[in-house]
């Protein structure tokens, strides 16, 4: 993402000159193995406690309190504030957690900065955001209820206290924008912010870090944690003499300056997406390593799988998205096999080959998986519908693609180091975080991360309103359907939102709209130059906007004049996504702040949620159903989809636990690493 942020308040670089072994490293929390057994069972049991009897009437009583507090500072001058800041700063250095019995007026003092450098009041439930995220609470909060601020306020307390603090966004974009809004407010507080996103030289990178909040993703953070490590791998007895030398002003003779300043407090917005959804799989920092003779074998693969049909050839697992080659398949391969360079020439190697070309062309959709963009195959990201250039897919199914769409064929990584999202943020000292849609997921939270879900109450009661499914047959009926009810709101002055899960969905909605004279603006994975232009204008008096799942999270959408009277924005859910919450975020859209809005749901027996992961019996009761009981159909639509994403969840779950273990096997093998890192040896 191209966005930039103002620096102008960057510390000078040489205030930390390569802030070496030790003072880094040691801010690492020690990582605590996950309850196993009986241990496991009475924590489950704790988290269902915790949540049921929570801290909400304290955190809103505070909160109230904090409110009054901001109003009583209204009258000091800007010198007298200041003062009060400096002694604020004392006390969140000295008692970070409860400033010395003084965190309210800690946080008030940081909302009156808010109202004088931003010109926006935060209200009670944006305080009680604010202390649940200082508590290293998980706070649901509803869409439009102001989360950015929140957030900023959460993190000025954490900058105060001089550790590394790190507000993680969903996306580069998200980042940029969330830290220049926030950016006088930091520095009317006397701190410096930072924006960490792809592109970025490491000296740069280094520069940034040394802020005292930084915005940016969990991959970028990960990813240069992962870096740090890499480079940290030096002997223990080298740290008094680094030391030393880094007290003289100087970078330590021979090393490398580390680009993260530490891990202390992490601020993760849209929590349950990060630390959900995209913990599935693992990041793993990885090296382009030659593979003589794959390009060849590759292409040859993939002619003869070009050839071969489902049922016939081979058998197609959906629930798995795997594949198993029938006799056929092996005979043929088998007869080709001496065309294949000598590497790739034995069974298991040539076979493996096989399925994952076949793979890709079963399961592996453009547009919704990948896009091809400059002869290169850029993977997409399925939660937030982004481009995600640099990531490529393991074990030679990248390869597949590339060779599948003839463009040209990439060597294959070699893994240098790797860590889950879920063994990364247990590494942090302090970790709290916000979304609009982490109830749902609040036992694996507890479960895995040690965070409790509370719910912060609106500050004004939502007004949205959400019409019954409606059930379609095909593809084709879908796209006509929603495009007469995307007339009949457009012809009424409403904006309408459309929200699909693949830029060929998208396309092809747009391409349907088109012929019915509308010109509808797309927001996808192509068209993310043009993204915030797009969606400050979706708001607007008759404008219709069709959208992936980049307009699923962290978009306001702020209605244009005379359209709350018009019943304001219309969102239509037009495919379900695997995951529930993915859908009520896409629907949180309208009905901001009180607001009024609408929201419609289409459910399509091709879906692809309909066809890889609802039973066969289910699909047969469905349409009997619409054929027979339409009054019903509707009704039992919504069933059999809700039990075909509790599917979805239960093996992404699977997936993510499978993970976890994985890196807890790692850590027990390997147990001299966690112990450097850790803290106390």
């Amino acid at each position: 993402m191209s966005t930039s942020v103002d620096h102008a308040s960057w510390r000078p670089p040489t205030s930390r000159p390569g802030l070496g072994l030790m003072a880094r490293a040691r801010t690492l929390a020690p990582l605590v193995p996950l309850p196993q057994g009986l241990d496991a069972a009475y924590q489950t049991l704790q988290g269902y406690g915790l949540r049921w009897l929570g801290p909400q009437s304290t955190l809103l009583a505070q909160s109230h309190e904090t409110l009054a507090a901001c109003d009583a500072l209204m009258e000091l001058s800007d010198h007298a504030l200041q003062a009060r800041l400096q002694q604020a700063r004392a006390w969140m250095r000295i008692d970070p957690a409860q400033a010395q019995g003084h965190l309210v007026q800690v946080l008030a003092l940081v909302g009156q900065f808010a109202w004088r450098s931003l010109g926006l009041k935060p209200y009670a439930v944006q305080f009680m955001g604010a202390l649940a995220l200082h508590r290293g609470l998980l706070a649901e909060m509803a869409t439009g209820e102001g989360k950015t601020l929140t957030v900023g306020l959460a993190a000025v307390m954490a900058g105060l206290t001089g550790r590394p603090c790190h507000v993680i966004t969903a996306n580069d974009y998200l980042a940029a924008r969330d830290a220049e809004e926030m950016r006088r407010l930091f520095a009317a507080c006397g701190l410096c912010v930072g924006v960490v996103v792809g592109e970025l030289e490491p000296n740069e990178r280094v520069r940034r870090y040394d802020a005292d909040v930084v915005y940016l993703t969990a991959k970028e953070l990960l990813a240069d944690h992962l870096r740090d490590q890499i480079g940290e791998a030096r002997p223990q007895c080298q740290e008094q003499l680094c030391f030393q030398q880094w007290l003289m002003g100087a970078l330590p003779t021979g090393a490398q300056p580390l680009l993260t300043r530490g891990l202390h407090a992490a601020i993760v917005d849209e929590a349950d997406s990060i630390l959900i959804d995209e913990a599935v799989t693992p990041l793993i920092l990885a090296t382009p390593r030659e593979s003589r003779g794959l390009q060849d074998a590759v292409r040859i693969i993939s002619d003869l799988a070009d050839g071969l049909q489902a049922g016939q050839d081979y058998q197609l697992h959906p629930k798995g998205q795997s594949v198993s080659l029938l006799t056929p398949a092996l005979e043929q391969l088998t007869e080709m096999a001496s065309s294949l360079p000598a590497l790739w020439r034995p069974a298991p190697r040539r076979e493996e080959l096989l399925r994952q070309a076949l793979v890709v062309r079963c399961f592996f959709r453009p547009g919704q998986h990948y896009v091809v963009q400059d002869d290169e195959v850029v993977l997409l990201d399925e939660f937030t519908g982004r481009m995600t250039p640099g990531r490529s897919l393991t074990a030679g199914l990248h390869q597949a693609i590339e060779a599948h769409k003839g463009v040209t064929i990439t060597d294959p990584n070699q893994s240098l180091t790797q860590m889950s999202f879920q063994t990364f943020f247990r590494r942090f000292r302090k970790l709290s975080g916000c979304s609009g849609t982490a109830w749902e997921a609040a036992s694996e939270l507890w479960r895995v991360y040690g965070l409790q879900v509370v719910r912060v109450p609106t500050h004004r009661p939502r007004q949205t309103v959400y019409h019954p499914p409606v059930l379609v047959q095909d593809v084709q009926r879908k796209w006509a359907a929603v495009a007469d009810e995307v007339c009949r709101e457009q012809s009424r002055g409403r904006p309408v939102l459309v929200g699909v899960r693949s830029v060929t969905s998208s396309e092809e909605l747009a391409h349907v709209l088109r012929q019915r004279g509308m010109e509808p603006r797309v927001l996808n994975a192509l068209a993310h130059a043009q993204e915030a232009q797009i969606v400050s204008g979706a708001g607007q008096f008759g404008v219709v906007t069709i959208a992936t799942n980049m307009a699923g999270r962290g978009t306001d959408i702020r209605l244009g004049e005379g359209v709350p009277v018009l019943g304001g924005l219309h969102v239509i859910v037009a495919e379900a996504n695997e995951s529930g919450r993915i859908d009520r975020q896409l629907a949180g859209r309208c009905g901001r702040q009180g607001d009024v809005g609408s929201v419609s749901f289409y459910l399509c027996m091709e879906d692809e949620l309909a066809r890889r992961l609802m039973p066969t019996p289910w699909r047969a009761l469905v349409r009997w159903t619409l054929k027979f009981r339409p009054a019903l159909a509707s009704r039992v639509a919504r069933w059999a989809f809700a039990g075909a994403q509790h599917r979805a969840e239960a093996v992404a779950f699977q997936r993510r636990w499978s993970v976890l273990r994985s890196d807890d096997w790692m850590q027990s093998a390997l147990p001299f690493e966690g112990r450097q890192r850790g803290g106390t040896p």
